[in-house]
């Protein structure tokens, strides 16, 4: 049984693109697709060119991976961002247009940010700029493009890193598809923001310490992650410190990040005045105004976009402002379950009940390797405290702990590879999961096509 699901294992992602392309289709008016897609396959194929024989047949299956989800997101992306249209807090409070405005316009330089994104502008704009010459000069596809493309590796990563813990090929196809059609990846690798970035800044900090690659490719790229957005790079910090349990080292690694990231943020200031400095404490005294009265009913809300509204989507809530959709999840939303969606919520609480079951059994035989379950466990809790009284919206943060809580019950359940029955069960949710959420994304797309004409 175990072999027939290899053989499966790809279809849930294979029907991604597809099924994307469908639901484009499907909402003409706004399904804006370009050429560019082309230049997708075009940098596949040299991707794999580069690589050495030895290279290509170790990463074949991450590959194929990241371009089936780097070709969904971008099609998806082409029906909910418009240049013409401010669609700021429309998607679950994404202030995706102020997004496109700072990485893409021509004059988006002075567009400011907060100081918990200091220097956002010297990473993408050039970024962006470089990319525009492969799609003719066309700023907002390059920036689509942009997004696709860091979705489509954060899936890759997460294939490299669960292959490389768990060695099953099967699972850790399985688990990369599970977070390239969770609702939190699908929304932010397909509406431009910030987050999607973030998460592949973490998953590259987790492969590089699982390999103890050098202290300063650590270094760098908590800089990165810090200019994205501050806090997550307490996250790296919890990584480091319980995946390696080396003070001394991590306390080497994040003070070269935070020198670094000082000496950026002044640079970026230089090169765009509207830059905040994040080492200043006023600046950030401005986030007061999102914060939240941390009560029961907040606490419950965050739980549940922290554990399930991120994995398996439910019917949004919509409301109409400003002569505009707004889609969110509400307390009550855990009851908006298609038929379809019950299974897929069903199933993924029955599969995070066992990771946390395993977890906590095998929790004094937890091997070198798998510190990282503590440390996943750890980002979901810090995650979880930050925002029970911080952001409006929490599903708007959820990249940014969706991958440590399908990673954490990717590496608890480990154990459960060998079992012939666990790779049908993990094939079946997968596709009950694409199911509920690619209808989710369906009922967005036609929502929004009334609106974003």
């Amino acid at each position: 049984m175990k072999k027939i699901v290899s053989l499966f294992a790809f279809l849930p992602a294979a029907f991604f693109p597809f099924a994307a392309l469908v639901i484009g289709l499907r909402n003409q008016v706004i399904f804006n697709i370009q050429p560019t897609i082309l230049v997708i396959v075009v940098v596949f194929v040299a991707l794999l060119f580069f690589l050495d024989k030895r290279s290509q047949k170790d990463n074949t299956s991450g590959l194929l991976l990241f371009l089936f989800f780097t070709t969904g997101y971008y099609l998806l992306s082409s029906i909910f961002n418009k240049t013409e249209v401010n669609t700021n807090n429309i998607y679950f409070a994404a202030d995706s247009w102020s997004w496109l405005q700072r990485m893409a316009f021509e004059d988006g330089w002075y567009i400011g940010t907060r100081a918990v994104h200091p220097f956002a502008h010297i990473q993408f704009r050039p970024i962006v700029w470089l990319l525009t010459s492969l799609t003719g000069g066309d700023r907002l596809q390059a920036n689509l493009l942009l997004l696709a493309l860091a979705g489509g590796a954060c899936i890759f990563l997460m294939w490299k890193i669960i292959k490389q813990i768990s060695g099953d090929g099967t699972s850790a196809v399985l688990f990369a598809s599970i977070l390239g059609l969770s609702a939190s990846h699908l929304i932010f690798a397909s509406v431009i923001e910030s987050y999607i970035f973030s998460t592949l800044c973490l998953l590259f900090f987790i492969w590089l310490t699982l390999n103890d690659r050098s202290i300063y490719l650590l270094a760098v790229t908590s800089v990165v992650t810090l200019g994205i957005t501050v806090t997550n790079i307490a996250q790296q910090g919890l990584v480091a410190l319980l995946a390696q349990r080396n003070l001394k080292r991590v306390t080497l690694l994040f003070s070269l990040a935070i020198v670094g990231s000082v000496a950026l943020n002044v640079g970026s200031r230089f090169i765009y005045p509207a830059t905040e400095y994040f080492f200043v404490p006023k600046n950030l005294t401005g986030e007061q105004r999102f914060a939240q009265e941390i009560t029961v009913k907040r606490m419950g809300l965050m739980t549940e976009n922290l554990l399930i509204y991120n994995v398996a989507a439910p019917q949004p809530f919509t409301s109409i402002r400003n002569e505009m959709p707004r889609f969110n999840f509400l307390n009550s939303s855990i009851h908006e379950y298609f038929l379809f969606g019950w299974l897929a919520l069903t199933m993924w609480i029955a599969l995070l009940g066992l990771a946390i079951f395993y977890f906590f059994k095998n929790i004094r035989q937890i091997a070198d390797q798998k510190h990282l379950a503590p440390a996943m466990l750890a980002c979901l809790l810090f995650n979880f405290l930050l925002h029970i009284g911080y952001g409006t919206e929490p599903f708007l943060y959820s990249a940014d702990w969706t991958y440590a809580l399908i990673l954490f019950a990717a590496i608890s359940l480990g154990e459960l590879v060998k079992r012939q029955w666990f790779s049908p069960v993990l094939f079946v949710f997968t596709t009950v999961l694409f199911i509920n959420n690619l209808w989710f994304i369906y009922l967005l797309a036609r929502k929004a096509s009334e609106f974003l004409i």
